[in-house]
């Protein structure tokens, strides 16, 4: 499923002849649309990705994901953030993605509303 969700990411990118350069908000905002469009979708058997939004930064815009997990996860193990951060950094198109942004961030809740954690990540950590 995270699959689907990349492959759209990747024909947004693709088509946009300037994505090594900083993304404006108003393309961030369509490339969250357009993601947006096909969700909620079932990432695995604890985890659903709801939505996708940008916020404003001075260096660019910061591209947000939004998760729901199971009531029992309480909080995200360092493990998936490293999963999430090396392929980021090592997918030429997310690399790309993330380099015309401030940075990635990924939220995570229990369906109730109850915060569960959030981690993000720019280009800079990937060198």
């Amino acid at each position: 499923m995270k699959n689907k969700v990349f492959a759209l990411v990747f024909l947004l990118i693709l088509s946009s002849n300037s994505y090594s350069d900083t993304w404006s908000m108003e393309f961030c905002k369509s490339v969250a649309a357009e993601v947006n469009i096909n969700l909620p979708m079932s990432v695995d058997s604890v985890t659903e990705l709801r939505n996708a939004f940008c916020l404003p930064d001075r260096k660019g815009p910061i591209f947000n994901y939004n998760y729901v997990v199971a009531e029992n996860i309480k909080s995200i193990p360092e493990t998936q953030r490293d999963i999430v951060r090396r392929s980021w950094c090592t997918t030429p198109d997310l690399l790309d993605m993330l380099k015309s942004l401030s940075n990635a961030n990924f939220l995570y809740y229990q369906e109730d509303g109850t915060f569960v954690g959030e981690f993000s990540f720019s280009k800079e950590d990937c060198d």
